[in-house]
């Protein structure tokens, strides 16, 4: 009788290729740990900063026995979990297939366990797992363990020791490690009742910022669930914790959600000052603003433990900021809330990927994330309502208040001596002419303005729905190159390298193209403040560096040594400077310009109580345009321009209380803009 027989390459593949980072590893052990009923997991690291180091998790688990190490945890692609058993404790198990453990162990070339069954106490039965013995064998299967049985003193648990670990943890290493054994379990509400801990200095730092929950200073809290029947429910509460909305199924979908029950709640902040400040909190924007750079976005639970990528700071798995670029008068984005979806899923509809990062997109997953997303729909569209009925009363009532203020303004004429009233008619008169004539000019702006913003959101729309395809780009250049390192060895480089190099430096211009628009429509960039214009200054040229390296552009900062700030909005500054840069780039674009050492400086001069800032460049200047039209709508000199930056220029500085001039042929050769502002002294 013959059997399929595995090469111990096997085993090297699946570890390697299922665990994308290190933590992910120790995750896995961890989950172990919470199967297996433990209240207590500790994770430690042990010189760790080099290659050659160790990793010990121990918990206070049932433990396991010879039987259960034989059957169950030395079996590979199958597990007892698959039988979905409640524990002692009511969990549902996490685990899936023993390939997470496997992943996990294989980080070292030797692995220790030492695990002490609850039901046999004071025995101990121990295992030790020499990978480099797998590298003389011709098959796994010829590779025996030898579990050992001994006394012991020490209460029920296991623990593993990964040793001599093939790649270091660096110190970003260890804090995301740390982060990620906090939010496992919801540390907020931890109804699992499972406590995890890391030794390293690391860990108290997190776990200090993540504990201070500041859920009493959030705006709104969001409540939504669904039942066994697929039936949803809403409530949205303000900051004093009263319903202000509440919705049945029908105002939420029109067909009921397959998937398992679920919890969704949900904290939305306001981050600016003038919020806490009303509310004569102790509580700082800027505490809660830091706390949810380590806490925010919407992170999905499943079976009490964390399910990854969810939440993760670069994931935005329910398009929040999506939906905030299309309306962000009421749209939260992952920076400015905290929330959990919780499912318990005791049928296993929802599957979980073999890399054991995220859930296989079923029926199942789609429902559970469309209910997400149309609760979300729902709280916008409540907002909404009362934004619209707000902004529609004042609407209503300023022509009142207009002309309730000039049947007063006419009685007081009236009062006055009548030799005095034609001079005192003439100024109302003067007044209102200007006013009319101002009203119409905001009117005229207004409609430039949204059309605009009708442009910004649709490119963002159109910038986010293509990070999708530049993903997909990104993966497929991946596999190019594993398969093309595989099968051609040496060659790769010759024929596959540059290539497959193009290909990734091709997606992560792309990526950065996608992420530029919601960049500039964030809207706390549009609060009234104190502006630190260094630092608007350096997130510009960031957010540029990939345009102007692809244009073989050289850009210059030339800071004055001082922190210069200005008042107004980030919003006004970066507009100023987005579309100086721009005008740069699309010079150096038009046919005939400069192709050879393009540069760009941005300047920034102190003048006693002023701040001038430069743009300059090397293109071929200001030309066939008479300069003092440069400003206005619609006059541009490149073709397919919008003729709008230059607009949106003088407008942004005059919004500011400054003053813009152009110099056609400035101190490169190439045109010259020279914003002056004034300082905030301290």
């Amino acid at each position: 009788m013959m059997h399929f027989k595995f090469s111990p390459k096997i085993l090297q593949r699946l570890g390697e290729e299922l665990v994308p980072n290190p933590d992910q590893g120790i995750i896995e052990l961890v989950k172990n740990s919470y199967d297996a009923d433990a209240t207590e997991c500790t994770v430690e690291l042990i010189k760790t900063s080099a290659i050659g180091g160790s990793i010990i998790i121990s918990d206070n688990g049932v433990g396991m026995d010879k039987d259960a190490i034989s059957e169950g945890w030395l079996v590979l692609g199958r597990s007892k979990k698959a039988i979905r058993e409640v524990t002692q404790l009511g969990r549902l198990p996490v685990g899936n297939k023993g390939l997470g453990r496997l992943a996990a162990l294989q980080m070292g070339s030797q692995v220790f366990l030492k695990t002490r069954p609850k039901h046999e106490p004071g025995t101990e039965y121990s295992l030790t797992i020499n990978w480099d013995d797998f590298q003389e064998a011709d098959v796994v299967e010829d590779v025996p363990f030898d579990v050992k049985k001994s006394s012991t003193n020490q209460r029920h648990g296991t623990d593993i020791i990964v040793n001599n670990l093939k790649k270091i943890f660096n110190k970003h290493d260890i804090v995301r490690l740390a982060r990620e054994l906090l939010l496992l379990a919801d540390p907020f509400e931890n109804h699992a009742g499972f406590s995890l801990k890391l030794i390293a200095p690391e860990f108290s730092e997190i776990e200090k910022q993540v504990n201070n929950a500041y859920f009493d200073d959030a705006e709104y809290h969001l409540q939504a669930s669904i039942n066994e029947l697929g039936i949803a429910e809403a409530n949205l509460l303000d900051w004093q914790n009263n319903v202000i909305f509440q919705a049945k199924h029908s105002d939420i979908s029109q067909e009921l959600y397959k998937t398992p029950p679920t919890e969704f709640e949900l904290w939305v902040f306001f981050l600016n000052p003038q919020t806490f400040s009303a509310r004569k909190t102790s509580v700082s924007f800027t505490q809660v603003r830091e706390w949810l750079a380590q806490v925010g976005n919407v992170r999905l639970y499943h079976r009490g433990l964390r399910v990854k990528p969810y939440g993760d700071p670069d994931d935005d798995w329910l398009n929040l900021n999506y939906a905030r670029a299309r309306n962000p008068e009421v749209r939260p984005s992952t920076k400015t809330v905290i929330g959990k979806v919780i499912v318990k899923d005791p049928e296993d509809m929802l599957l979980q990927k073999t890399d054991r990062l995220g859930f296989i997109e079923n029926e199942a997953f789609l429902e559970l994330k469309r209910f997400a997303i149309d609760v979300l729909e729902w709280m916008a569209k409540e907002r909404l309502k009362v934004t619209e009925t707000q902004r529609q009363r004042v609407k209503k009532q300023v022509p009142r208040d207009i002309t309730q203020a000039k049947a007063r303004i006419e009685e007081v004429i009236e009062e006055v001596p009548q030799e005095s009233r034609p001079k005192i008619l003439e100024a109302v008169q003067q007044y209102e002419t200007v006013t009319e004539r101002e009203t119409k000019v905001l009117r005229e702006d207004l409609q430039l303005y949204r059309s605009l913003a009708t442009a910004g959101t649709t490119a963002a729309v159109f910038a986010h729905e293509s990070s999708k395809p530049v993903t997909s780009i990104e993966k497929i250049a991946n596999r190019i190159e594993k398969m093309g390192k595989k099968f051609l060895g040496e060659k790769y480089e010759h024929y596959l390298g540059e290539p497959v190099t193009k290909l990734y430096q091709v997606s992560k211009s792309l990526l950065r193209f996608s992420n530029f628009p919601l960049h500039l429509l964030k809207r706390e960039k549009r609060r009234t403040g104190v502006v630190d214009v260094h630092s608007v200054i350096d997130d510009i040229v960031a957010v540029f560096q990939t345009f102007f390296d692809e244009g073989k552009i050289q850009v210059i900062k030339e800071k004055v040594d001082t922190q210069p700030c200005i008042y107004g909005s980030d919003a006004l500054l970066e507009a100023i400077i987005t579309n100086l840069f721009t005008n740069a780039i699309n010079v150096f674009n038009i046919e005939g310009g400069r192709i050879e050492e393009r540069q760009v400086i941005i300047r920034t001069e102190v003048q006693g109580s002023n701040l001038k800032i430069k743009v300059l460049d090397n293109g071929s200047g200001i030309h066939n345009i008479k300069l003092d039209e440069i400003w206005l709508p619609g006059k541009t000199t490149r073709e397919g321009g919008t003729g709008l930056g230059l607009t949106i220029v003088r407008d942004s500085v005059t919004d500011l209380g400054g003053s813009v001039d152009a110099i056609p042929k400035g101190e490169l050769g190439g045109a010259e803009f020279i914003v002056e502002l004034t300082l905030i002294r301290e």
